[in-house]
């Protein structure tokens, strides 16, 4: 082996092992690269019926911003894009089998949620774009279903969550609740028993 193929075989080696370092190392913000993620990512799952239901998501904190969650940090009307539903891109709920929610039919599948966060209302979006970063290039044409939700106060809650409160042997109840409100979504599983 020559000087010159031994040197370019040891610059590939280095800049190999480089590519391979650098996104542990630099993983949140450079400056720290073992702080913990500010944001930490989430699972939530329920049986609802004969099949899970799965919420991936990130899980932004208030840190000191009460007050400024709703209308400020998350917007609703003058942004053509609605909001992720947590941090990190948009949340991702995944249905094992065909539902209803609210009452309207939805397919099983993977979706991106999406919120569009009014004062009093919020409209949760069921986006046919289930990628974790479908919100960069959301499009109201790939809406599965739209579903309407009134805000309700609630206990402080420092860091996003969403939470199933089972109500039934086939539906469950899903809210997002973050700082001082929640608002969610009802699901509905079909019973096999019936023929």
């Amino acid at each position: 082996m020559n000087t010159r193929t031994s040197f370019n075989v040891a610059l590939l080696f280095t800049l190999g092992l480089a590519l391979l370092i650098a996104p542990a190392t630099f993983a949140h913000d450079g400056k720290h690269p073992d702080a913990p993620n500010p944001s930490p990512n989430a699972t939530v799952s329920q049986e609802v019926g004969y099949g899970n239901v799965s919420i991936e998501y990130g899980r932004p904190g208030v840190k000191g911003r009460e007050g400024k969650i709703w209308g400020e940090l998350v917007k609703s009307g003058d942004d053509p894009r609605p909001w992720g539903g947590g941090a990190n891109g948009n949340a991702v709920i995944t249905f094992e089998e065909d539902v209803k929610i609210n009452g309207k039919d939805l397919a099983a599948g993977s979706y991106g949620l999406l919120v569009d966060a009014g004062d009093d209302t919020w409209t949760f979006i069921f986006s046919k774009n289930a990628k974790k970063l479908g919100i960069l290039s959301y499009k109201s044409e790939q809406d599965a279903l739209r579903v309407e939700a009134k805000v309700e106060k609630a206990n402080a809650q420092e860091w996003l969550a969403y939470e199933f409160e089972k109500t039934g042997e086939l539906t469950a109840t899903v809210n997002l609740h973050w700082e001082n409100v929640k608002a969610g979504f009802t699901i509905e599983a079909p019973d096999h028993r019936k023929k």
